[in-house]
């Protein structure tokens, strides 16, 4: 299948050809989030599904809605997790129901996109039923070997989704708190597979500019004192315990700058603004959920690019009420930069 893509995609001009290896990570999305979410998708009537796309649209086009926006999505994503239905087969799934589904969440935008090309009616040559069957299975055998691989990363994330979801709050980001386990392996896995496949073109860019999170910060957005120039945040290391001073000064003595993204929604218009630079690559600094979407979107973008993952997850918008400042393994990080 992977083949026949590559030969597909090389045969037209819709866009470059990627590394095999990302076309096997597109496969493996389509078959975990099928295990995943394919029964809430085929229970959620077309009118539930046009209505989330409708609320997704507003949440990313006005601001001034976003509050109201974002509380009916709570309500509406708390309905759907919590709803008592029996299991559908993969066989009762329709992909075309699913993919829509996973766009009209907001959450897998990046995901939804990548999936559509594999649809059968991209110029595929295998049936609706042969691909089901090949990416249930490579999901399954992925869910399996993961777990034994990686697992003892990932101990606490059934009993912090099960929390989530005992808590019973509407909030607008249950699809991204309460993924289960092998959706983070997907990402560990992925973020590897995408660095591979992106390598050759980072190494190619002399200048290196490395994009980290708010969760670094020792400081919180209102006191942190770093200097804001339209979309760049840099350090001004206020604070002597803070990751994110401690890797400004690192970035000094080895020729590579340091910029704050407050947030994963500003990821986006941050991207396109490095977007025409050829002459710079990017580090972007993650938590596991969000790395293979940025890859996706870096990848659309034509930036050249590695990813790191931070060493946990501790956010207060998130991950953890009062907030932990996070942390990423400096070795690595110089490891790409030096490479």
């Amino acid at each position: 299948m992977v083949d026949g893509h590559m030969a597909l995609l090389g045969a037209g001009t819709e866009e470059p050809v990627r590394s095999r290896g990302e076309y096997a990570i597109e496969l493996l999305t389509f078959g975990l989030l099928r295990s995943a979410y394919g029964s809430l998708a085929a229970s959620t009537s077309p009118e539930g599904i046009a209505r989330m796309a409708e609320l997704w649209r507003v949440r990313s086009t006005d601001p001034d809605r976003k509050s109201a926006v974002d509380a009916e999505r709570g309500r509406l994503f708390l309905d759907l997790l919590l709803r008592d239905g029996s299991f559908v087969g993969s066989v009762d799934i329709d992909d075309g129901r699913l993919v829509d589904w996973l766009a009209a969440t907001g959450e897998f935008v990046e995901e939804s996109l990548r999936m559509r090309t594999w649809m059968p009616g991209s110029g595929a040559f295998w049936s609706p039923a042969e691909f089901i069957q090949a990416t249930d299975s490579l999901a399954e055998w992925f869910i399996h070997r993961a777990r034994e691989v990686l697992g003892r990363w990932t101990t606490g994330v059934a009993g912090f989704r099960k929390g989530i979801l005992e808590a019973g709050i509407a909030r607008e980001d249950l699809f991204l708190v309460t993924r289960e386990e092998p959706l983070y392996h997907l990402n560990m896995v992925g973020s590897e597979v995408m660095n591979r496949g992106f390598l050759p073109g980072f190494r190619s860019r002399p200048r290196k500019v490395v994009l980290v999170p708010g969760c670094m910060r020792a400081r919180s957005d209102k006191n942190c004192q770093a200097l804001r120039d339209g979309l760049d945040i840099s350090c001004t290391r206020c604070h002597d315990g803070c990751e994110v001073a401690a890797l400004d000064r690192l970035g000094e003595q080895h020729g590579f700058r340091v910029f704050v993204v407050p947030h994963a929604s500003s990821f986006t218009a941050w991207l396109r603004h490095w977007r025409n630079d050829v002459s710079t690559a990017l580090i972007a600094v993650a938590c596991p959920l969000h790395l293979v979407p940025g890859g996706y979107e870096m990848r659309g973008l034509e930036l050249e690019a590695q990813c790191i993952l931070l060493q946990y997850s501790g956010c207060s918008r998130h991950w953890d009420p009062a907030g932990t400042p996070t942390r990423l393994d400096g070795s690595r990080l110089l490891e790409l930069v030096l490479s």
